[in-house]
């Protein structure tokens, strides 16, 4: 996981806004894709090191604020492992809307069309890095 918060960080022209966790009973992740109002984006947070001076990983519970990265010209984003799960650059990218889950190339009717690939990923990759559209996602089957 540790490496994940390392590369998650946007590159490029990014956007965001600070939000107030206010799911009850859910802890949010760094690094994870959630939808806050009707906007997705992937939860970054405070900085925090312990003491040996590694990046502490940070949840968020209810009531705790956050930071949403909506658009970003390039983000890695876990995505789903195993057959059909390989993105190429251009591809489209899809989430299934459930808070923390991962992306795909397949769309699925209720999905949500995010972005775009903006590099290869194989089968057993874990991240994709994306051009992330959170602002204008859409659950219908773009052209």
């Amino acid at each position: 996981m540790a490496q994940f918060l390392r590369t998650a960080t946007p590159m490029g022209d990014w956007r965001s806004f600070k939000f107030t966790h206010d799911e009850s009973g859910v802890t949010y992740k760094e690094g994870y894709i959630y939808k806050i109002q009707d906007t997705i984006g992937v939860l970054i947070l405070d900085i925090q090191y312990t003491s040996q001076g590694c990046k502490e990983a940070k949840e968020i519970e209810e009531t705790e604020h956050g930071v949403l990265i909506y658009h970003a010209e390039k983000i890695n984003v876990l995505k789903l492992l195993g057959t059909g799960e390989v993105f190429l650059p251009g591809d489209k990218v899809y989430w299934s809307g459930v808070q923390g889950a991962a992306v795909t190339p397949n769309y699925t009717t209720g999905y949500y069309w995010i972005g775009i690939a903006v590099a290869a990923a194989g089968m057993a990759d874990e991240y994709v890095m994306i051009d992330l559209k959170g602002d204008k996602a859409s659950l219908t089957e773009p052209l």
